[in-house]
Parts: C-alpha cells; sequence; structure tokens
C-alpha cells in the first residue's frame, strides 16, 4: 500500500475550531504512523498563503513548505523510504540550499523511488549531493547519477546530455533533451527492454550525427518522435539501424529519406520487429523517394505481422 504525505493532512485552514480541535486529536493519536509512513510526497501547489503583505506571496509561500518540510523530515523514523517526491513547481526564490538540505536527508532513507521536479530555468545546473542512493530503481529527474540498480529513469529537457550508461536499466524516457555541443547521443543499456525518445519539436536537439543505441537483449518496444530536421539524414539512419532487435516499433515524424542513405544498408536485418507504426513519415504521395524508402524498409522486415500507417501520404500545401 503506497500512504503520501501531503502538507493539506496537517493544516486546519477552512475549519471550524470544533473540527480543528477534533483534527489535533487526531494528529496526535496518530503521530507516530504519521511519522512512519514509506511514501513522502512534497509539492509546492499544496501550500497556499492568504494575504501576504504585497511583493511577498511567493516568499511567504516557500516559508511555509520549508517550515513544513525540514520539520517532517527530521522527524521521520521510517528505515527506508518507497518514494520521495518533491515539486516546487516555478517557484521564483532562492530554493537551492533548502532543496539540497531536503534532498541530502531524503537520500538517508534509501529511497526507492525518486522523484524531483525543479524549476525550469535553473542557471547554473542542480547537481543532486554524492554519495547518491543505492537503493534507487525508479528516477525522474533532470541529472545523471551512478545508480546500480536503477531499473526505471525519465529524463525531462536536459541540457548537454551526450549519453549514459547503465547495465541495469530497463525502461527509459528521454523528453526534449539536446546534446548542446554533442553531435551524438550515445545510450548503453545492455538490459533496457522499452525505450521512448521524443527529440525537440523546435530548435537544434545536437544530435545531428544520430543516437547509439547498444542493447545485448531483446528490446520489447520503442517509441521514436522526431522533431523537424532534427537529425542528418546519415543520423537518422544510425538511430533506425540501432533498433534492429526492436519488437515493436513506433516511428513518429521519422525522415524517409534516412532510409535512402547509404549507412542504413549496414544495418542488420530486423528479424525480430513484429508490430511497426508510422506516423507522419511519408507526408506527400508525390515524393516518388518516399515511396521507395518505405519498400526499402519493408525489405528489412522479414517477419513483420502488423503494419500501420497514419497521416500517409499528406498533400502538404
Amino acid at each position: 500500500q503506497r500512504w503520501d504525505l501531503q502538507p493539506a493532512a496537517t493544516g486546519g485552514g477552512g475549519r471550524s475550531d470544533a473540527q480543528a480541535v477534533q483534527t489535533t486529536v487526531l494528529s496526535k493519536r496518530w503521530i507516530d504512523l504519521w511519522r512512519s509512513m514509506p511514501a513522502i510526497n512534497l509539492n509546492i501547489k499544496e501550500f497556499e498563503c492568504r494575504s501576504p503583505a504585497p511583493g511577498q506571496y511567493e516568499k511567504t509561500r516557500w516559508g511555509k513548505m520549508e517550515n513544513f518540510t525540514t520539520n517532517l523530515l527530521m522527524r521521520h523514523r521510517a528505515p527506508r523510504l518507497d518514494a520521495f517526491r518533491l515539486n516546487t513547481g516555478s517557484i521564483r526564490v532562492d530554493w537551492r540550499r533548502d532543496v539540497d538540505r531536503w534532498i541530502r536527508r531524503a537520500i538517508e532513507y534509501c529511497p526507492v523511488k525518486l522523484h524531483i521536479r525543479l524549476p525550469v530555468r535553473l542557471g547554473v545546473p542542480y547537481q543532486l549531493p554524492k554519495p547518491f542512493s543505492c537503493h534507487l530503481k525508479r528516477l525522474v529527474l533532470l541529472l545523471r547519477s551512478e545508480c546500480p540498480v536503477l531499473e526505471d529513469l525519465e529524463l525531462w529537457r536536459c541540457r548537454e546530455f551526450s549519453g549514459l550508461h547503465s547495465d541495469t536499466l530497463k525502461k527509459l524516457y528521454v523528453y526534449d533533451c539536446s546534446g548542446g555541443a554533442a553531435d551524438k547521443l550515445v545510450i548503453r543499456a545492455p538490459s533496457l527492454a522499452s525505450l521512448s525518445l521524443s527529440l525537440p519539436i523546435h530548435g537544434a536537439c545536437g544530435y545531428r550525427n544520430g543516437v547509439l543505441l547498444y542493447t545485448e537483449k531483446f528490446l520489447a518496444e520503442a517509441w521514436i518522435s522526431m522533431g523537424y530536421n532534427q537529425l542528418s539524414r546519415r543520423g537518422g539512419a544510425i538511430l533506425l539501424g540501432s533498433l534492429f532487435n526492436v519488437t515493436s516499433l513506433e516511428l513518429i515524424s521519422f525522415s524517409a529519406m534516412a532510409i535512402l542513405h547509404e549507412e542504413f544498408d549496414k544495418s542488420p536485418v530486423f528479424d525480430n520487429l513484429r508490430t511497426l507504426s508510422l506516423i507522419g513519415c511519408f507526408d506527400s504521395k508525390h515524393d516518388v523517394n518516399k515511396f521507395r524508402a518505405l519498400g526499402r524498409l519493408l525489405q528489412k522486415l522479414p517477419n513483420l505481422e502488423k503494419l500501420t500507417l497514419k497521416d500517409f501520404w499528406e498533400q502538404i500545401i
């Protein structure tokens, strides 16, 4: 069973005096249970403040969250946490010192799942404190760290992201990340079973020379969504070729011309592929080369059982 510690469970705002007394009595009665909850969920949305001084709303709101969170983590008694979730929203205060202290404290409880959402415009990227958790199996954040048993990783809008290596990772979701000066993204995950990769729709991601995927086991599923002209034709061919051992594949806005690049000739046959979905990849019936690309791709799929074509041959005006 999953328990979430929400600040709303501790406050009496909006209640009558009688209700506040009842809540206080209940809090004292169950205080030991509250302190041993296996999951902590902290969200800035739960901390509202009434009629603050002009220009002090966010500072007052953060102060409430800081006070609650600090006291909660100091008094928490669970030997280990199933999950620790922290969402600061887009708060405009100096939050780094408080957040660093909270995360350090949470890591002492060896959380199995860690979910951290911090303001997008950080200035200097936030760095997780070290050493990190040796028990972590699910990570949702915009950082890279050494996690020896990590199985599930989500990366959102990471900048200067050029690669990762994990022997235990089974599920990877990469959304709107960019490589900065890096010209390719290298993913080494021998145990990977599920991959979701969404490159930015607008702007350059930096991976012009492709995404290289190294796996040892069969990849059960892959979902790839491309921004317009994000990869070179060669880069797209390299990415597609590295998915040769996948069983189910969905490509969205993938460049058909990448299939015609000579680099794709070097790719192995997709013996394991059974299900293929192509969405918005062949957008004009007047482009003969794109039609040839579809035929060329199908030649490498000897065991394909299901083919789905969506937004196929739409006339672009």
